[in-house]
């Protein structure tokens, strides 16, 4: 079928649908971003914990640039790739953000302890990417090993809940999700 088939840098059409080429796992940039512009986005989120005597010492962040809001600190995480499993969303994005000495356990069927959405502009409820309408899958996971921040995060940092970084330093308004995270897992049916 003439034009069905462009370039190995953009994506097939079929039946005037995008699809993706055969064997890869994400779009071209010019179909992403439309993709980004008309629906929801899925991401995974990783809230990191240090646990002592089984009980959380100390939670994780990275500081990142955020396009909208400048350097933040925020969750690890990004949006899945196609084909991925949320067990491997979860342990690329902890892999990429943190570096392979990182040490840490994801059940093949691990589910989101929150679900948090964010919306193109402030609410009152969720937090904000001026980029898309996402929704973020959190993960709390407990990390061990040497944590090497590379990729979009400029520095790791562990934090005790009484030295979490105030509500205008954290990005997308993840400090709402930060705090969700904590109550459930308070909850003693959630304690890891």
């Amino acid at each position: 079928m003439p034009g069905s088939r462009a370039s190995a840098v953009h994506n097939t059409k079929v039946c005037g649908m995008l699809k993706a080429p055969a064997g890869t796992r994400w779009f071209a940039a010019p179909e992403w971003g439309w993709i980004q512009a008309a629906v929801p986005i899925i991401c995974v989120d990783v809230l990191p914990l240090r646990c002592r005597a089984a009980k959380i010492a100390q939670l994780g962040l990275i500081l990142r640039a955020t396009p909208h809001q400048g350097p933040r600190w925020c969750l690890l995480g990004g949006r899945m790739l196609r084909g991925e499993s949320l067990a491997e969303a979860t342990t690329r994005q902890l892999l990429e953000t943190v570096g392979p000495e990182v040490r840490f356990t994801v059940d093949p069927d691990e589910q989101p302890l929150y679900v948090a959405q964010y919306f193109t502009e402030p609410r009152e409820v969720g937090g904000w990417d001026s980029r898309q309408h996402a929704i973020g899958l959190t993960f709390a996971i407990p990390l061990e090993g040497v944590l090497h921040p590379q990729g979009e995060a400029i520095r790791f940092e562990w934090f005790t809940r009484n030295e979490l970084p105030s509500p205008e330093e954290f990005g997308f308004g993840q400090e709402k999700v930060v705090a969700a995270c904590l109550a459930r897992l308070d909850e003693p049916s959630k304690s890891r």
